[in-house]
Parts: structure tokens; C-alpha cells; sequence
């Protein structure tokens, strides 16, 4: 089409998102994404930056208005310095009046405005136009500005003229696959939780207005609709994606895979260390290991007996519970099967763990502690616990120990990559790097110790080394399907709950969830942050009477679950150690077992 406009070149009609926050259409200075647009068929450079909303090339010649009804108002360009007499802004395209001696000219926007109307987020009350720039706290965005608004003059409901002007639906967008709808606050069935705009990761207020998808449980706030952020999203296409094919892919496999890791990771380590000509290193878990081992370091009571892992097809009893390496706190399978056991005390190690896991890490070894050797070490009591600098969690398996800094890393920790490539970041790898208080990515939480992995071409992307950590696949023994590690936004309507717990999942989190028979888990219902092996008794007399105490965690999941409290302290916690009488269920926390013990 042509259009006084752009009178040079013929102007062609686009269908889609232009892309770039500053592409704002020529006649009334406003945005143009999400909208159809014509652009300049001239492939001229000045032409390039020229958008004219397809609303505007199709707006009639003449018009009245109430703010001068005693003329018909013709549209045309206007000279330089032109003023609308109504919002008292320069304009380059007005609606004028021609009769002599008038002079009034109105901007393309005050001209098509609606004075009054009724608007489905304030439904009973009419809205009005107020004439004047105010300063006031929008009531539909929560944003404070100085601009032109609208107003309820009962209740002094009050919001900002572009927002009462936002469209109600936008159909093409480049960062969502669903067309999103405006609502006015957030729907019942989703308050259960906390929840946040997809595109700034802010939290978005219960009674503010949004975008939503109802598909997937995607909200988005109004100005990020077509912010910045979004833009960064467009830019992202398949020619930018840097995946680094050697890098470690997260997430792993499955349960057995971060036993896997270590293998793979303490291999390269000593490819590195012993040169990277050496080709006579092995890692693999072979019967070739002694028979048995009279004294090993990290249980010199009793000897080990080098045996093979088997699973009977009869076989109802859970091995993954009752086979897990003290060493790495990994279960023990028939995909590594040769392991090490202590029959009296219950103490088992892969025979990877007890023969060719490195006493010593030199220094540079580990980038989780790169400054200064590091030497593996094991608490002598089964419910002592050690923290880890890194997860940073407890564990009573294997630890590598910096002496001179006073610091433990736990193994699969002090095996963690420089870098890494996770499914939940397509576009480029991440580092490993110092915690930065940065929210995760996949849990919410703020990242205040530890290490996270983030990128450093967006920096916008963080998660915690332990996130990273859950497997692709699970399998719980009250579903007969493997579950999938999902991410949001999830293309299912409604709510998840989990049927380990029972409580309601948040679908704006990572969750495992099963298509087939559409269950759905909590992540750390399934899978436990912590790197403990559970189980290990102890005889106790308490009152007089003997308890067989057995090393239990004990998890308080949701506003439904009950309250742990120890029968000695009286302390209520909600993530906590515990012993548990196998026999009557008495309970008392690991700190008072430990000062009962010394008695």
C-alpha cells in the first residue's frame, strides 16, 4: 500500500512480532510488537527502522470530536513544533481543523481514545479519561508513574491509560508457544504458591494484573510482555545455540548415573594429572580386586569380602535401599556389581570406591577447590555428619578434606565440572562459579552458599550444583512407569499433586511426572538433596527401657504433614536427622542421641 507517511516506497503488511523493544510505529510513537505492522519494502538502511501499525494506515481521512465539535477534523502530517491540544505532546500526524482561525490539532491516540467506557477489570463502575499528567501508583500494573490515566470516580480505582488500553489477548508471540490472555489477578486454584513472571523472574502480586497462558501455568507481567527480556528470547535462534559436546550433560540419566559421574569424572582427572598420553588407566569395577581386604582405611574393624551384586526375578525386597556404598552413598547395581561388604556392621563400597578412588586430589585437581591438595577422609560413626562446602549438604559417606583451608567437599562434589551443559538452558553452557545470591532457576530459592552454575553470555541463568544433580528418570516402587524430570511452563490445565506426599506441586518448579498413569512427584519427594546413607542402628536405653534405634530423615513436606518432635528436646524441626525405635517409634534428634551417648 502507499501512505502519506512514507510516500517514498510502497509499504508491506507483516503478520508477525517485530522484533527489538524500540520498533514504534511512525504515526503514534508506540510499540509495535504484537501487533501487525507494514513495514518499507526499500531495502534501503533509512528504511529499515520505519513501522506503521496497521490500525494507523487504515484510520479515516476525517473524524469529530467532542473537544471541538463545531468542526470536522481532517487527518494530515504536521510541521515541526505542532502540539496536541489535548495531552500537550509533539506529534508528526494529527487530526486538524482546516476552517481558518481554529488551530487545534489532536494526536492520533486522544483522537481514537474512548473518553468512558467500561472495562472487564473493573466491572459496575465506568472508567474516565483524566485530561493531565499525574503522578500515582498504577492499581492494574502496581507501577508508580507520572502519566495520562484513567480513573473510577466512586471508588478511586486508578491505572494507567497504557494499561487500560493493553489488549486483551496477544495472539504471535516469539517467547511463548500459546496465545496469552489478560486477567485481573491470579486464579484460585494457582494461589497455593508464590508466583512468578516468566520472563523477569519477579514475583508477581495475587491481585495485579497479567498475562496468562491457561495451557501451561504462564504468567507473564504486562510491561515484560514485550520487554527487553523477551527481546533477548527472540534473539536466541538455532545458529546461536552453543552446545560443547564434551562437556557433562545435565541432567543425568537416571539413579545410577551420578555414580557414573564420578567414574567418568575421576578418569579424566587422572588422564589429566598422570598425562594426557597415559592410556593404561582404568576405572571400570572388575573382579580383579583382592578377594578380600584385611584392613581397609575406612573400616579397619572388621575385614571386607569382595562379593557381586544379583538380582533374583522373585526378588520383592528394595536392594536399592539395602545396598548403598558408604563410600559414595550411591546404591549399589548390577551395572557396577562388584562391592565390598562388612557383614556384621552392614558396610558396603563399590569396589571402585574401595580400590581407585584417589586418596589425593593435588592441588588445581578439583575446580571446586582448586588452591590446595585434598585428601579423602571418612567420619568413624555412621551418624556423624560432615557439611560440604560446595552442595553445601551433609553426608557421612567419603569426603575429600582441605587441611590448610578447613573445608570438606564430599565426592561427588569435589568431582563437579568447570562446565557443564543443562537441558534447562538450551542455548549455552554454564560455569561454575562463587554463589551470588541469585535466584535458581529451577527451585526459587536464592543461592546464598555453596557454588552455582550459570551462563556467562545471558547472566541470567543460575542454579544450584545440587539442582543440577536429579536424574532424568526415576522410578518409585508404588508406580509401575519411570517418571520424567519435567521443567515449566508444562502444557497440562489444572494442578499437580504429589503422590508421595499429597500436597500440591508447584508447576512453576521442576517436577517428576508420569504421562502414562499422570502422577506426578515433588522433586526432592523422590529424590533427597542430602548425600546420607540411612538405616544404621544403635541400642539406646532410655527410662529404663531398651530401644534399637535406627538412623531415620525425617521430613516435614507441606501444610498437611505432621510436625517431627523430639521426645528428649521437645524441639519441633522440619528437615532433621532423627533416630527412630524401630519397635515402638519413639523419636529423638541426633543431638540428644549424641549427649545421651557420652553419658
Amino acid at each position: 500500500m502507499e501512505h502519506i507517511s512514507h510516500p517514498e516506497h510502497l509499504l508491506e503488511l507483516k503478520e508477525y512480532d517485530v522484533i527489538g523493544e524500540n520498533a514504534m510505529c511512525y504515526v503514534c510513537d508506540k510499540t509495535v510488537i504484537g501487533t501487525p505492522t507494514y513495514t518499507c519494502t526499500s531495502k534501503s538502511v533509512g528504511c529499515q527502522s520505519f513501522y506503521l501499525h496497521k490500525s494507523c494506515a487504515e484510520l479515516p481521512p476525517k473524524i469529530n470530536h467532542n473537544e471541538h465539535n463545531q468542526h470536522p477534523l481532517t487527518y494530515q502530517q504536521c510541521h515541526t513544533n505542532h502540539l496536541c491540544d489535548i495531552c500537550y505532546f509533539g506529534i508528526k500526524f494529527a487530526y486538524s481543523c482546516l476552517e481558518a482561525n481554529c488551530d487545534f490539532n489532536v494526536c492520533v491516540s486522544c483522537a481514537s481514545e474512548e473518553r468512558v467506557f467500561l472495562h472487564e477489570g473493573h466491572k459496575g463502575h465506568t472508567l474516565t479519561l483524566l485530561q493531565r499528567v499525574a503522578l500515582f501508583v498504577c492499581d492494574a500494573c502496581g507501577e508508580e508513574a507520572k502519566d495520562f490515566s484513567y480513573i473510577c470516580n466512586i471508588c478511586q480505582f486508578w491505572i494507567h491509560k497504557k494499561c487500560a488500553l493493553s489488549p486483551f489477548h496477544i495472539s504471535v508471540l516469539n517467547y511463548h508457544h500459546h496465545p496469552l490472555t489478560l486477567i485481573y489477578s491470579i486464579p484460585f486454584m494457582h494461589r497455593y504458591f508464590e508466583r512468578f513472571c516468566a520472563i523477569c523472574d519477579k514475583e508477581l502480586h495475587v491481585n495485579m494484573w497479567m498475562y496468562y497462558c491457561h495451557k501451561c501455568t504462564y504468567f507473564v507481567h504486562m510491561k515484560c510482555a514485550a520487554s527487553s527480556d523477551t527481546e533477548f528470547i527472540n534473539e536466541i535462534k538455532s545458529e546461536d545455540i552453543h552446545i560443547e559436546a564434551e562437556l557433562v550433560q545435565f541432567p543425568l540419566r537416571g539413579e545410577e548415573s551420578v555414580f557414573e559421574f564420578i567414574l567418568t569424572q575421576c578418569g579424566k582427572l587422572q588422564v589429566e594429572v598422570q598425562g594426557k598420553g597415559k592410556n593404561n588407566i582404568t576405572i571400570s569395577t572388575t573382579p580383579s580386586d583382592p578377594h578380600v581386604i584385611e584392613e581397609h582405611w575406612s573400616h579397619k574393624i572388621h575385614p571386607l569380602e569382595l562379593l557381586q551384586f544379583a538380582v533374583s526375578e522373585n526378588d520383592d525386597v528394595d536392594d536399592r535401599q539395602m545396598l548403598i556404598c558408604d563410600g559414595c552413598i550411591q546404591p549399589i547395581t548390577v551395572s557396577h556389581p562388584y562391592y565390598y561388604a562388612c557383614k556384621q556392621c552392614s558396610f558396603f563400597l563399590h569396589s571402585f570406591c574401595a580400590t581407585k578412588l584417589p586418596m589425593e586430589l593435588p592441588a588445581g585437581a578439583s575446580p571446586s577447590h582448586p588452591q590446595h591438595l585434598l585428601s579423602l577422609q571418612k567420619r568413624d560413626i555412621f551418624y556423624e555428619l560432615v557439611g560440604c562446602e560446595v552442595c553445601p549438604y551433609f553426608t557421612n559417606g567419603f569426603y575429600y578434606e582441605c587441611e590448610t583451608c578447613d573445608i570438606k567437599v564430599e565426592i561427588r562434589c569435589a568431582f563437579a565440572p568447570s562446565r557443564i551443559n543443562h537441558t534447562s538452558h538450551r542455548h549455552y553452557s554454564l560455569v561454575q562459579r562463587p554463589f551470588s545470591g541469585s535466584r535458581c532457576k529451577i527451585c526459587r530459592l536464592r543461592i546464598f552458599t555453596g557454588v552455582e552454575y550459570a551462563c556467562e553470555t545471558c547472566d541470567k541463568f543460575h542454579i544450584h550444583w545440587h539442582c543440577a544433580l536429579y536424574p532424568s528418570q526415576m522410578k518409585h516402587k508404588y508406580d509401575s512407569h519411570s517418571v520424567t524430570l519435567r521443567y515449566p511452563p508444562f502444557f497440562y490445565e489444572g494442578v499437580f499433586y504429589c503422590e508421595v506426599c499429597e500436597e500440591q506441586v508447584n508447576n512453576q518448579l521442576m517436577l517428576y511426572h508420569c504421562d502414562a498413569c499422570d502422577h506426578s512427584f515433588h522433586f526432592n519427594c523422590l529424590c533427597s538433596r542430602q548425600s546420607i546413607k540411612l538405616g544404621g542402628t544403635i541400642d539406646l536405653k532410655i527410662d529404663n527401657r531398651s530401644h534399637t534405634l535406627a538412623f531415620v530423615l525425617k521430613k516435614t513436606t507441606g501444610k498437611k504433614s505432621p510436625d517431627y518432635v523430639c521426645r528428649s528436646c521437645r524441639v519441633c524441626h522440619y528437615y532433621y536427622r532423627f533416630f527412630e525405635c524401630v519397635g515402638c517409634g519413639y523419636l529423638l534428634c541426633r543431638d540428644c542421641v549424641t549427649e545421651k551417648l557420652k553419658k
